[in-house]
């Protein structure tokens, strides 16, 4: 028992070492899906809840989304690290204040430092770069004891996306028609029907006979002289034969 007991502690040391040795890798691992966020923003006009896309654009959604679920994490104290949840993302600023999505942690850039104001809101600035995380387009940097700009106070939000939209993917939505499936398993287009020609015109039909040529039938048993018939009325000027292209439908 006391050797199982120590091999099971240098596996959680090893565990914790090995965590400890990666700093990029997400803090979602570990983590609970009941502590999802929302960082609401607000003004007298509009209302945002900061939300981090999959391709590492910042930008804010009047309405919860997949997207604005966010794992806020404390480090130190008054320091916290932010991740958006499906886009799997830090939330980082460069030197200019823009803030942005970044797969790679890094701990001068992706970390920032909450304080909590008198009116309840929360405000996150980089000690790095000393910017505010704002929605709204004017950069500031953080000044003490003054009111920050609009779009800089977040309130934290419980989420109330229900957590089988986390895991259940989009559908694909297909644009192929029922041809083009057909065309794909038919290559050699061996299953699809061959066009049928079209009768012949009424114009190039031999004309019907008449009691003219009702009188020659008895005197031409083989009918050649009522072919010669046909053929002279089916020439059209010139002496050109009558022969119509099968219209394919």
């Amino acid at each position: 028992m006391p050797g199982a007991r120590l091999g099971l502690l240098v596996c959680v040391l090893a565990l914790h070492c090995m965590v400890r040795a990666y700093p990029n890798a997400s803090p979602l691992l570990g983590s609970s899906w009941g502590g999802l966020t929302h960082l609401y923003t607000a003004s007298a006009r509009n209302s945002y809840h900061l939300q981090i896309h999959k391709d590492g654009h910042v930008d804010g959604t009047p309405h919860q989304t997949i997207y604005s679920a966010l794992m806020i994490r404390s480090e130190e104290a008054g320091f916290v690290v932010i991740t958006g949840v499906m886009s799997r993302r830090y939330l980082c600023m460069d030197f200019r204040g823009n803030i942005f999505g970044s797969h790679h942690f890094s701990p001068e850039s992706c970390r920032f430092s909450q304080q909590t104001l008198e009116n309840g809101y929360d405000v996150y600035h980089s000690p790095q770069h000393r910017f505010l995380v704002s929605l709204g387009r004017a950069k500031r940097a953080f000044l003490p004891g003054t009111n920050p700009p609009p779009y800089s106070q977040f309130l934290s939000r419980r989420n109330e996306i229900p957590l089988f939209h986390f895991h259940t993917p989009a559908p694909r939505r297909h644009t192929r028609s029922a041809e083009d499936d057909n065309s794909a398993a038919d290559p050699l287009v061996v299953l699809k029907p061959r066009p049928r020609l079209a009768p012949t015109p009424a114009s190039c039909s031999p004309e019907p006979r008449s009691a003219e040529d009702n009188s020659v039938t008895a005197s031409d048993p083989f009918g050649v002289l009522l072919s010669n018939r046909v053929n002279a009325h089916a020439r059209g000027p010139g002496g050109e034969r009558c022969r119509p292209f099968p219209r394919l439908t």
